[in-house]
């Protein structure tokens, strides 16, 4: 069954139609602003078009060649798909980050917000690169919706040119720089947490997956205000990784800026073990990582941990024997592993 989910995954998670109809000129209908923070240009539900229902998102999903109702029906289960949308606000937007326009996601408990409930936010720092693995309706099911069932306000940034939802957003891919200005688009959340009502600024936690590993130790490092973060399949010395994965150089040399003079120092403004110091002494950071990832080698994480020992940093390890890079088959493990990371510091 796992080749076949993770083939279902990279389906889900693939570009797909707009989500208004190709013969209508007319967009998603705009919500009312969820936060006051004046960088919020406009949202809309991610309820909308073929994602509206069930039944609508697997008939869509059933005209690509390669879909698997029974696969699909196994991972995205009707009753939870649907109990979720019924409780779960999900909401695609645009903001402003130095100046681009950017795409994000947010998702919140319904209940919160009829009551002005104030609740603790996690930031969600995706994977990927450019357009690659962008944040669509199956990764926002997958991988977004558990932690506002817990009680957690969810935000998102696509990071900049990376849009997939709404044509407002910028959509020049080169805008991303692997680890460069686009870590701002992570930072600049933050006034968005502050003017929501229901959010409670002053319990934030981050989790970076892969990429996001990246992009959530840059930021930490100028958010003093974050109680947690949880770092699953990441990275921690770029230049060493290429070593087991050399083929990232070509990334790198797409998306680095002046890559090819400054090669090593590019790396190395990448690479949280060449500032560890820069980190917030106090902040809590559980790593998760599979002992079979092909993508990022297990021994970034293990030298990560050590590196964190010796600084005496509060932090946690665990390493999935037989893992694959989605931490597969040990993801109900890791979901536990980051729920209770995020109950004990949030």
């Amino acid at each position: 069954m796992k080749p076949l989910l993770i083939l279902l995954s990279a389906m889900l998670l693939s570009p797909v139609l707009q989500a208004e109809p190709a013969k209508t000129k007319k967009g998603p209908e705009l919500l009312p602003a969820f936060s006051s923070a004046s960088s919020l240009k406009e949202n809309f539900s991610c309820y909308i078009g073929p994602f509206a229902s069930y039944d609508s998102w697997a008939a869509m999903l059933s005209n690509k060649p390669k879909f698997n109702s029974a696969a699909f029906e196994e991972q995205f289960p009707r009753a939870v798909v649907e109990t979720r949308q019924q409780n779960i606000d999900c909401r695609i937007f645009v903001y402003e980050s130095d100046g681009i326009l950017v795409e994000g996601v947010m998702l919140r408990p319904k209940a919160a917000a009829q009551n002005n409930q104030k609740l603790p936010v996690i930031i969600y720092n995706r994977g990927g690169n450019a357009t690659l693995s962008k944040i669509h309706y199956g990764a926002i099911q997958q991988n977004l919706m558990r932690f506002a069932e817990q009680g957690y306000i969810v935000i998102a940034s696509q990071y900049r040119g990376a849009a997939g939802w709404t044509a407002s957003a910028s959509r020049d891919i080169m805008l991303d720089q692997f680890g460069g200005t686009d870590v701002n688009d992570v930072v600049n959340l933050f006034p968005l947490i502050e003017g929501m009502p229901t959010a409670d600024s002053q319990r934030v936690a981050m989790i970076g997956v892969s990429r996001g590993s990246i992009m959530s130790y840059l930021a930490a490092t100028r958010m003093p205000q974050l109680k947690a973060l949880v770092i699953k399949s990441g990275g921690s010395d770029l230049e060493i990784a290429l070593q087991t994965r050399p083929s990232m150089n070509n990334v790198y040399e797409k998306f680095i800026p002046d890559y090819a003079n400054n090669k090593s120092a590019e790396l190395a403004k990448r690479s949280v073990l060449r500032w560890l110091d820069k980190l917030p002494q106090q902040l809590p950071i559980l790593l998760l990582h599979g002992e079979k990832d092909d993508r990022i080698d297990v021994s970034q994480a293990r030298t990560m941990a050590a590196a964190l020992k010796q600084k005496k940093q509060p932090h946690k390890y665990i390493e999935y024997t037989g893992a694959d890079h989605y931490l597969i088959p040990n993801h109900a493990e890791a979901d536990a592993e980051t729920a209770a990371w995020l109950k004990q510091y949030l």
